[in-house]
């Protein structure tokens, strides 16, 4: 409490004023800091701007050179242009067009969610009609104007024509990419060991993947550059496209360093290739160092950029989108005419009240990575006795461990086999390589919903597996022999 009561009136009258004025003081200052944190935690792009004038920037009709022979065929549905058009002019016009439901046939008056944080999200009347209703293949207006924004604000990307298409998950834009850049046959850059995902969206066009291995910091831009290179010299078809996780690689958990990321940036530009850069885990980087996105570094015009937050929000929701060059994502917004009209509404409805309160999102995405990385490090703290059985490097980023396991040259046995009797679920390494029936050395480790009090348990079987199968492969040779 302020004392007063040995000042005179006139001294009683100042010193509030500057009680006062001290306070809104700390109130801005608690309020910048906040906002500087805010920034901080939303900050995926470098304040060192790099631009090599070795190559022109792609534009306009450059892309075409990078367009599939299918995907070139498509053509604009009218149906849907008039959708995109009614959402233009509103109530301006009388419409005999569109083929929409009538919003009296909806039969939900009111929705409404409760965050486990005390806030709720309400849709009632004409915002819970929209949610319900119709919206133009590239997504909801007020969502996309918000993405706009967020891409923005994260990652400041370098000038350029670019856009933003709401997909149905990340999953939904790998395959809007494969469809829009993939011929049969053609060459694939990805990582040695990459997610399964872009293997089966890739396995109708049979293309020739060139995994290119990583280290503990990703993949390694030097080896790239040799394979590169030697195709050129021999004359070889050259790859369109990178598929590349760039932070908590799946499933090898690297983060490419900013460094690293620059190199394979340059070599795209060296190369003639666009990098389809995945995200989902950018947020769940436990080095607490974001580190800058490809679309950053994009003075090129080479980056298409998958986001989602399936890891982090929710999976079922399949809130995901793209941003690419303009001429990219209108022939996606092709695609998606013919293939779903439109991603769910209401999830974008969603989506857009999630973005806009980014205090909320960033308490929670905070709450989401710091639930992780105890489960990262519980799993770590289990494993480390045993690492001699199973060498792994510590995951930086994501929800994984790979482990190399010792003195077993294919572990498919040691999945299905032995391991699954002892009531242990694991992957193979092969899962997440183009040719599935290859062998592998590697498991992966999944941490994210395991019970914190079954983790000791479930390495000490998997500890008790690999030792059962060491013995059984000597077994095997002692009678071969």
């Amino acid at each position: 409490m302020l004392a007063t009561t040995k000042l005179g009136k006139a001294n009683v009258e100042l010193a509030k004023k500057l009680f006062e004025i001290r306070t809104v003081s700390l109130l801005i200052k608690k309020n910048y800091s906040q906002q500087e944190n805010l920034e901080k935690f939303f900050k995926f792009y470098s304040d060192d701007k790099f631009y090599d004038d070795r190559y022109k920037p792609l534009t306009g009709n450059d892309y075409d050179r990078f367009i599939s022979a299918r995907s070139s065929r498509r053509e604009p549905a009218l149906t849907r242009q008039i959708t995109t058009l009614a959402y233009k002019v509103g109530n301006k016009v009388i419409s005999l067009a569109e083929g929409m439901p009538n919003e009296e046939v909806f039969p939900y008056k009111r929705l409404k969610l409760e965050t486990h944080a005390g806030g709720t999200l309400e849709l009632r009347g004409k915002e819970l009609n929209a949610a319900l209703q119709y919206v133009p293949s590239q997504g909801l207006p007020d969502l996309l104007s918000e993405l706009r924004k967020f891409q923005t604000d994260l990652h400041r990307p370098p000038a350029g024509s670019r856009d933003i298409l709401v997909t149905n998950g990340s999953q939904h834009g790998i395959y809007q990419c494969v469809e829009l850049l993939v011929d049969p046959g053609d060459p694939i850059i990805t990582t040695e060991y990459a997610y399964t995902g872009i293997h089966v969206a890739l396995k109708p066009y049979n293309p020739e993947i060139l995994g290119i291995p990583e280290d503990e910091y990703g993949m390694v831009p030097e080896t790239l550059d040799a394979v590169l290179g030697e195709r050129l010299r021999l004359g070889l078809k050259m790859p369109k496209m990178m598929y590349i996780i760039p932070t908590g690689s799946n499933p090898s958990g690297t983060v490419l360093t900013e460094e690293r990321r620059r190199q394979i940036y340059e070599l795209s530009c060296k190369y003639d290739f666009l990098i389809v850069e995945d995200d989902p885990y950018m947020f769940l980087d436990y080095t607490d160092h974001q580190t800058p996105s490809f679309l950053s570094m994009d003075t090129h015009g080479r980056v298409i950029r998958l986001d989602s937050v399936s890891k982090v929000v929710s999976a079922g929701l399949r809130a995901a989108w793209v941003t690419a060059p303009t001429p990219l994502t209108q022939r996606m917004e092709l695609h998606m005419q013919a293939e779903l009209l439109h991603p769910c509404t209401l999830a974008q409805v969603i989506l857009h009240r999630l973005l806009e309160d980014r205090v909320s999102l960033a308490e929670h995405l905070k709450g989401a990575r710091n639930l992780y990385r105890e489960r990262r490090d519980a799993l770590h703290a289990a494993l480390e006795p045993m690492a001699d059985l199973a060498p792994y490097t510590m995951p930086d980023a994501g929800l994984f461990f790979w482990l190399r396991v010792s003195g077993v040259t294919d572990v498919y046995n040691m999945v299905f086999q032995t391991a699954f009797q002892r009531g242990l679920m694991l992957i193979p390494g092969q899962a997440f390589l183009y040719d599935t029936t290859a062998p592998c050395q590697y498991v992966r480790l999944t941490f994210s919903k395991i019970r914190m009090e079954d983790i000791n348990t479930a390495v000490r079987h998997l500890a008790d597996t690999i030792r059962e199968e060491q013995r059984m492969k000597t077994k095997r040779y002692a009678t071969e022999g």
